[in-house]
């Protein structure tokens, strides 16, 4: 009977929704099998001190911090997108690339990446990058000014969240989303995506707050978050902004298209002045 067809069609689709919203961690989280962080190749020359620390809440947590060549400069406190640790996806060359520049990095993974311990979370990663960013000010003792954020992809939701509650001297987002369920609806368009999702990571709702000066770095051919975010995000933001459309996909910029990419950085970074040691 008919009755009987939509009824199962009903059941069918609650259930589905059902599935789409107990999976949810599954989708947004790929921390990977493998927890030991793997040494960067020896040809980058990258000098990893292996720092371990606390979230608020008690969580276990272990970063990178690799000190540029020469004293002083800028630290980037980096927040890594969704899939991988710190020593994975490439992002060793990445390092590299960006200390080519002067700068200090400290790359943390969140809780339950790589060595970190804990189950992710959107409220934890907020946790976790301050947590890092407490770090950089209590245990190396640099001050506000000489601290970038950056994130890349779901890590640019968590570095727009952190830049909304510490001062710091700019923001870098690569590849950056407007909000996790805005995402989610392009990916299922016959699914209430809004309606059930559990973490929004709601950039577009916060950029508008953040004041100090911001990089919006996106590649043209990102398939997994399409540059509409990114310049949907630029146009939602406040005075100082800058924008680069770059080639490339997702996360893969920074090689194919290596020139704009770090040469965007170095301006940004020289528009910021030159910070003071201390």
């Amino acid at each position: 009977m008919l009755w009987i067809l939509l009824a199962s069609v009903a059941f069918a689709y609650l259930a589905l929704l059902l599935l789409l919203r107990l999976g949810e961690s599954r989708f947004l989280y790929a921390p990977g099998v493998g927890r030991t962080l793997l040494s960067p190749p020896p040809e980058l020359g990258l000098p990893v001190e292996r720092v371990a620390f606390q979230s608020e809440d008690g969580v276990a947590l272990v970063s990178w911090a690799i000190p540029a060549a020469r004293p002083g400069g800028f630290w980037l406190l980096i927040c890594h997108g969704n899939g991988g640790n710190i020593s994975e996806a490439g992002r060793p060359l990445h390092y590299a690339g960006l200390r080519n520049l002067g700068l200090n990095l400290f790359a943390f993974d969140y809780r339950g990446y790589g060595e970190s311990e804990g189950v992710p979370t959107e409220a934890g990663l907020y946790r976790d990058a301050g947590a890092a960013y407490r770090y950089l000010r209590d245990s190396l003792s640099v001050p506000p000014e000489r601290i970038v954020i950056f994130g890349h992809s779901l890590g640019s939701a968590v570095a727009v969240d952190l830049a909304g509650r510490v001062p710091a001297a700019g923001l870098i987002l690569d590849g950056a989303l407007t909000s996790v369920p805005d995402r989610g609806q392009e990916v299922f368009p016959y699914v209430p995506v809004r309606w059930i999702a559990g973490s929004h990571f709601a950039s577009i709702r916060k950029i508008g707050e953040i004041t100090i000066p911001k990089l919006f770095l996106h590649a043209e051919g990102d398939e997994v978050i399409p540059i509409g975010h990114g310049r949907r995000l630029f146009a939602a933001a406040p005075e100082p902004k800058t924008f680069v459309r770059l080639e490339g996909g997702h996360g893969d910029a920074f090689v194919v298209d290596s020139a704009a990419y770090y040469g965007s950085v170095e301006k940004f970074l020289a528009g910021l002045g030159r910070p003071v040691t201390m």
